[in-house]
C-alpha cells in the first residue's frame, strides 16, 4: 500500500511527533510504502521527499502573509499537487498535526485525486480553538459543539484577545475548509475523545477510537522495584505536580521526578525541604527506561482531559502499576484494582488513599496484569493491524464524486 502520511515535523520535538514518526516507521517495516509530506524545518531529518516540504506560518514574528498562510497555505497545496503528479496513485492519506500548518487547503487536492483521508486526532482542535479544552487551569467544555465566542469572551489563549481570536477565526475557517467533511474517517486515540468529539458535533460514523502503541518487550520485565514512585513527563500545572507534591508531603513514600517544563523552577523551590522528594531533571532513552523499571508504580495527576498519555502506556509495557487521575483517556488505560489504581483528579488525600491501596495489594499480580494488558491493548502489531484495517476499509469504499461548496452546517 502506498500511503501519504502528513504532519508539521518530520523530527521530534513532541509526543504527537513521536507518534507520527513511529507511525511512519511501523508501516515502512511492515512492506508499505510510506510518503511524508511534513512543513519545511531545519530540524528535519533527512527524506528523499523533502524538495515537496512547504514552509509554514511563522506565527512568532506574524508578518501578514504569514497571517494568511495560517489560515490558508497556498504554498502546501501547489507542492502536495506537484508531489501527487510527480509519484502517481496513492492509496490513502493519513493526517496528523495539519491545522495552522499546511492547513485545510490541501484537502481538495486530496479529493480532488480520489485520495481516501484519515486523520488521527492528537489533541483537541476540532472541538476547542486552544487546542486543549482548558481555561484557567481547569477543563472547560464551553467550545464544545462550535460556539468559539467563548474562546474570544475569557481569552482563552495566552490572555490576549488578538491571539484568541485569530485561534477562533482559524477553527471556524478551517470547518469552512472542510476539515470534517473532507476527512473519511477521525482516529481518537480515546473513547473519552470520540464522545468529545461526537458532541462537537462530527459525524459518528467517521469516528473511531484507536490508541496509541508502543513496543512491549515479549517476555515480563523482572519485578524488582526499588521501593520509589515515579513521575515523569512534562513539568506544569496541568499535569498535577501541585497534587502529587501535596501527596508526599510528609509521606513514608519516597518520589522521583523526572521531565522539564515551565513550572520546573517552582517545583524546584517546593520540594526543597522535601526530604523523601528527589528531581531527576530531563531523561529519555535508557537512562528512562531504567528509572521506569525500578519504580514501585508510576503516577499520572493530570488536572486535564488527558488523551492517550504514553506514559501511561511506558509505564505499563515494564510491568508497572499506574495511578492515575480518574480523567478524561486516562481510566481507559487502567484497570482499577488490578493493574493500578484511580483517584480523584486534584485530590492529595485520595492519591494518598491510592498509595495505601496498593501498598495493600499482591505488587507481583499488578504487575504482571500492567505488562499483560500492554502487550494485548497497546502492541505495535496490535496497532498495525488495527490502523490498517482502516486504511483497508476507506480504499474499498467508492470515492465520493465532485466536490461540495457548502455544509449546510458548520459543525457536519
Amino acid at each position: 500500500m502506498r500511503i501519504l502520511q502528513i504532519s508539521h515535523r518530520h523530527h521530534v520535538a513532541g509526543g504527537s511527533d513521536t507518534v507520527f514518526m513511529a507511525t511512519c516507521k511501523l508501516l515502512r517495516d511492515a512492506g508499505h510504502e510510506v510518503i511524508p509530506f511534513c512543513l519545511d524545518h531545519p530540524e528535519n531529518l533527512p527524506s528523499r521527499w523533502s524538495g515537496y516540504f512547504p514552509k509554514g506560518a511563522d506565527t512568532a514574528t506574524a508578518p501578514l502573509q504569514h497571517v494568511f498562510r495560517y489560515f490558508f497555505n497556498s504554498e502546501a497545496r501547489a507542492k502536495l499537487e506537484q508531489l501527487l503528479d510527480d509519484v502517481g496513485p496513492v492509496d490513502v492519506a493519513h493526517l496528523h498535526i495539519y491545522h495552522g500548518k499546511h492547513t485545510p487547503s490541501i484537502l481538495r487536492i486530496l479529493r480532488r485525486h480520489q485520495i481516501p483521508v484519515v486523520h488521527s486526532l492528537h489533541e483537541y482542535k476540532l472541538a476547542c480553538p486552544t487546542y486543549t479544552m482548558e481555561r484557567d487551569g481547569e477543563p472547560c467544555e464551553l467550545c464544545v459543539g462550535g460556539h468559539v465566542g467563548h474562546c474570544l469572551r475569557h481569552r482563552c489563549k495566552d490572555g490576549s484577545l488578538l491571539r484568541s481570536a485569530v485561534m477562533a477565526a482559524e477553527m471556524l475557517s478551517s470547518r469552512l475548509l472542510g476539515d470534517v467533511r473532507l476527512v473519511d474517517r477521525f482516529l481518537c486515540v480515546s473513547e473519552f475523545q470520540r464522545q468529545v468529539m461526537k458532541r462537537a458535533g462530527l459525524p459518528v460514523q467517521k469516528l473511531a477510537t484507536l490508541h496509541n502503541f508502543l513496543e512491549v518487550p515479549e517476555t515480563m520485565p523482572q519485578n524488582g522495584h526499588r521501593g520509589y514512585f515515579l513521575y515523569f513527563g512534562r513539568i506544569e500545572k496541568l499535569k498535577g505536580l501541585r497534587t502529587l507534591l501535596d501527596a508526599f508531603d510528609g509521606a513514608p513514600h519516597r518520589l522521583i521526578i523526572a521531565g522539564d517544563g515551565s513550572w520546573c523552577d517552582e517545583m524546584v523551590a517546593c520540594i526543597r525541604s522535601a526530604p523523601n522528594i528527589e528531581y531527576r531533571g530531563f531523561q529519555s532513552g535508557r537512562a528512562l527506561t531504567e528509572l521506569i523499571a525500578g519504580a514501585r508504580a508510576v503516577i499520572v495527576p493530570s488536572l486535564w482531559y488527558e488523551n492517550c498519555p504514553m506514559s501511561v502506556l511506558e509505564a505499563k509495557a515494564q510491568g508497572r502499576p499506574v495511578l492515575g487521575a480518574d480523567i478524561g483517556g486516562i481510566p481507559e488505560l487502567i484497570h482499577d484494582g488490578r493493574d493500578g489504581y484511580l483517584f480523584s483528579p486534584g485530590s492529595p488525600q485520595s492519591l494518598r488513599d491510592a498509595l495505601k491501596k496498593l501498598g495493600s495489594s499482591d505488587h507481583a499480580a499488578f504487575a504482571r496484569a500492567a505488562w499483560l494488558d500492554a502487550r494485548e491493548r497497546f502492541s505495535a502489531a496490535n496497532y498495525l493491524a488495527n490502523l490498517t484495517r482502516h486504511y483497508d476499509t476507506l480504499c474499498q469504499t467508492p470515492a465520493p464524486v465532485g466536490l461540495h461548496l457548502h455544509e449546510g452546517a458548520m459543525t457536519h
